[in-house]
């Protein structure tokens, strides 16, 4: 894949990336409004965590550890492909509609009264909202099956795509009937809506034509590897999620700290991080395996750094200005009805600490990738246990001493530090890899999110409405980014000055076509 299509392509997928998780704010947005941070929306907090969520990441790693099954055997013979995918669907569909009934057989024991210490009947009311939400795992896996089907034929925009009926459909739930049918509709509305992003593989499946065969071979030779990258998938892909459960759970516990408050600065802090994350690494993810069939593992280590430092080029300013603009953004998103200014500036808070963690995300997902293409799992997968023992660990020192942000700022330690250690023991001995630009990067990222903290804190009142604090903070963002691309230019750092020069050839070129 040339680099210009490799570019195209990946713009083309954030961009439905975007659109998908910008639909998903405004769902979280109207939710925020409806339902606040009180009791009610704890209880729904709690029981989508463990259900919907938790098998969302299982799902996924499933599609992960499916693409390089069902890759090859594809361009192999079309038949053998599709006879893997129908196992594969076959096996694991069948699985999950055991998990789900034992997840809804362990509604009746104490299991749901560890997860919640409130009245008796808020704890039966949860254990209502679970029963329902497990019935929607045989889709979620079915669906993601089937985006991992369409990947391996090079149909990279669904899984961005997927979610954008999903989304519209429960916005207009929201906006029409929360007042009426409250949180119980609301649950109901969230597992039946899976549906619709079953259908979206619909037109995928006309276009190739997929006639997928009902074939269940426990025997053949891909399944034990399948479930095997799927295990380890499952933690290196969904590292952040883990922490935040670690987060919310021992949220509950807190008498200052509403677990409503995690799920929203979650669900602002997953969609900014993965859209461009996932983006990069869902269309260059083949890209790894060819450059190390290619090259010599010198130059493909080489080869990751470089898509590490550039990704990181634009990572570390956004993370700087959301940490300084966590309270404001969710005040514009989510602000009125039931989510009041205490909601917001604890949510803020969260999100803020959260926002600082976005680089060590970066590099966890993108380093965890390049060891999967050499076939090595051992390594993220220690790493990324010992994040989650870590996180554990700070969680109850800081916990206990700063509340929710204290478990957010244990999160960001973690992850950050993960990210590191991942970073050095795939790249010590590696010949050629420059550290100076990316310090270039973290030191120009430090001036400017000081300096947009010390001028936010001069320019802002509290007393702003949206639109003014969309205004102020619109142009402080803008002078920021100035400040940044300037501080790279004075000190040449050399991956910013790449991307001009691509930019200027790019125009060049196009005016030239003209």
């Amino acid at each position: 894949m040339k680099r210009d299509q490799t570019v195209r392509l990946i713009s083309t997928v954030a961009l439905v990336t975007l659109l998908a998780k910008l639909l998903g704010i405004v769902r979280e947005s109207l939710q925020a409004r409806a339902f606040g941070t009180q009791v009610a929306a704890d209880l729904y907090t709690t029981a989508n965590n463990n259900t919907i969520y938790l098998f969302t990441t299982v799902a996924y790693a499933l599609c992960v550890a499916a693409v390089p099954i069902l890759a090859p055997r594809l361009q192999r013979s079309r038949e053998e492909g599709l006879r893997a995918a129908g196992n594969l669907i076959t096996i694991t569909v069948g699985v999950s509609v055991l998990v789900a009934a034992g997840w809804i057989a362990a509604t009746f024991t104490p299991w749901v009264d560890a997860l919640w210490a409130g009245t008796a009947a808020e704890t039966e009311q949860l254990a209502s909202y679970i029963r329902l939400m497990a019935l929607a795992l045989p889709v979620i896996v079915l669906t993601y099956l089937l985006v991992g089907l369409f990947q391996s034929m090079d149909h990279f925009h669904l899984q961005g795509s997927m979610s954008i009926p999903y989304n519209v459909f429960l916005i207009l739930f929201l906006a029409l009937f929360a007042q009426r049918l409250g949180v119980n509709g609301y649950v109901a509305a969230v597992a039946g809506a899976w549906l619709l992003q079953l259908a979206t593989t619909a037109p995928y499946a006309v276009r190739e034509r997929c006639r997928l065969p009902l074939v269940f071979d426990l025997r053949a030779d891909y399944v034990r590897t399948f479930f095997k990258t799927a295990a380890v998938t499952v933690l290196t892909t969904s590292i952040f999620l883990f922490c935040y459960l670690q987060d919310s759970g021992m949220a509950a516990a807190l008498t200052d700290s509403p677990v409503s408050a995690f799920y929203y600065a979650d669900k602002l802090f997953t969609p900014l991080t993965t859209t461009l994350i996932y983006s990069i690494t869902t269309v260059l993810f083949p890209k790894f395996t060819q450059e190390y069939a290619t090259g010599s593992r010198q130059s493909y280590l080489r080869y990751i750094w470089g898509t590490l430092r550039s990704t990181l080029l634009l990572i570390l300013p956004i993370s700087a200005v959301l940490a300084v603009f966590g309270t404001p953004i969710v005040r514009v998103l989510f602000e009125g009805g039931n989510f009041t200014a205490e909601s917001s500036a604890s949510t803020g808070a969260i999100f803020s600490i959260y926002a600082l963690s976005m680089a060590g995300f970066c590099a966890l997902d993108i380093l965890s990738r390049a060891y999967y293409t050499m076939e090595r799992t051992l390594a993220p997968l220690l790493v990324n246990a010992a994040v989650l023992v870590c996180n554990w660990g700070l969680n109850q020192l800081l916990g206990s001493r700063l509340g929710g942000p204290g478990l957010a700022l244990g999160t960001t330690i973690s992850i950050t530090l993960g990210g590191l250690v991942l970073a050095v023991l795939l790249l010590r001995r590696t010949g050629g890899v420059r550290v100076l630009p990316l310090v270039k990067s973290l030191a120009a990222t430090l001036v400017t999110g000081g300096a947009l903290w010390w001028v936010t804190d001069l320019v802002l009142t509290g007393d702003e409405s949206k639109l003014m604090l969309v205004v102020k903070c619109g142009g402080l963002g803008v002078a920021a980014a100035g400040v940044y691309a300037l501080l790279m230019l004075l000190t040449r750092q050399e991956d910013f000055l790449a991307l001009l020069r691509r930019l200027r050839g790019e125009k060049n070129d196009n005016s030239a076509d003209g």
